[in-house]
């Protein structure tokens, strides 16, 4: 995964920090358990990755293309050229599901079962409204490398 730029809001383990943050603010979530949660993220641009590769020196680059691919991708079917047409609530729920699948063990262990749920439920609702307003999309980038002899 990737990033178009290097400040991109539109990631989707941002809308993780805020839903959390937000759980916080309603006293479902101590602060203290969020101060101490730390999950590592980054996504580098291509032109990042390209200055790494160089700086490195063992590889020789020869492409490094980026395509995108929207956050709900795999739920949508195209049927005789026609895509067919899924509600929102269906989107952002089928998104919020394969969240789950990855991040339901790292939250319960940071901050317990019990807050699951309602986790997902405002995850879920936070997911179909920014999906509304703007296209959400994953960045991939795909590199081919070669190594250099020594």
């Amino acid at each position: 995964m990737g990033s178009i730029q290097s400040d991109d809001p539109r990631n989707i383990w941002e809308v993780v920090g805020t839903t959390l943050h937000d759980m916080v603010l309603e006293g479902l979530i101590e602060k203290e358990n969020l101060d101490y949660f730390d999950l590592p993220y980054y996504a580098p641009t291509s032109k990042e990755v390209e200055m790494v590769i160089e700086a490195e020196g063992s590889f020789s680059l020869h492409g490094l293309k980026i395509f995108e691919m929207d956050w709900d991708a795999n739920l949508k079917e195209e049927n005789d050229n026609s895509v067919i047409a899924i509600d929102e609530k269906t989107r952002g729920q089928f998104v919020s599901n394969y969240m789950r699948a990855v991040a339901e063990p790292i939250l319960s262990k940071q901050f317990g079962e019990a807050i699951i749920d309602g986790f997902f439920k405002r995850f879920t609702d936070k997911v179909i409204h920014l999906m509304a307003k703007e296209k959400c999309q994953y960045v991939n980038l795909v590199i081919s490398l070669t190594r250099k002899r020594v």
